[in-house]
């Protein structure tokens, strides 16, 4: 079964290379391809997930709050301008005082979090590229070997419970300059409108307070 996935991955490459790489359902049918060989192998892939909401693709700018149970990231929501006609660029910062479209994403049951590198510059390096991964997305990672790690650390505990990975979701979100990882039970989010800054302190204190 493997061989037909393995040729239909490397017929999708030969024809998104026919195509200049600007077909965008070549694009699309090769990373289907890739992911259900990479499944079939037993391997980690990454399955994009349709959350409701799109952050701003060129500055994002998520911020983190987590205790050892709960995190929450924030972030700048994509706002289309009707206004624009690409002459002119929109500089924000965390820094802002005016209040503007934010996404809050809650991480519950939340057993560890990854923030920072690598940014999309250098995304094909990443381990889960050629494996479903997309730009400017978030995803559930399939056979997480950050999982596996953690569950077979923990092992060691006398009254380690097995299970991990029906217990746990690994999420992978692709932001411009970096990406955040969690393993958690669930994943809620909610549009907010406030600055950084006001998000940020409302969240810190849901964390303290529950």
């Amino acid at each position: 079964m493997t061989s037909d996935l393995e040729r239909a991955v490397e017929a999708g490459r030969d024809e998104l290379e026919a195509s200049g790489y600007t077909d965008q359902e070549a694009w699309t049918a090769l990373q289907r391809a890739e992911r259900r060989l990479a499944a079939a192998r037993g391997e980690p892939w990454a399955e994009p997930m349709d959350l409701g909401v799109d952050w701003d693709a060129g500055a994002p700018l998520p911020h983190l709050v987590s205790n050892g149970s709960k995190a929450v990231l924030i972030c700048y929501a994509s706002v289309e301008d009707p206004q624009w006609d690409g002459s002119y660029a929109t500089v924000v910062s965390p820094a802002d005082t005016s209040p503007a479209t934010l996404i809050e994403f809650t991480f519950e049951g939340c057993y560890s979090t990854r923030f920072g590198g690598p940014n999309d510059e250098v995304l094909h390096g990443h381990p889960l590229d050629g494996r479903g991964l997309e730009a400017y997305r978030p995803h559930l990672v399939h056979n997480s070997p950050w999982i596996s790690e953690e569950e077979r650390i923990n092992s060691v505990h006398a009254n380690h419970r097995g299970g991990w990975h029906q217990r746990l979701n690994h999420y992978f979100f692709v932001f411009h300059d970096e990406v955040f990882e969690a393993l958690a039970e669930s994943v809620s989010v909610r549009r907010v409108r406030a600055t950084i800054a006001e998000a940020l302190a409302r969240a810190a204190h849901e964390i303290v307070v529950e």
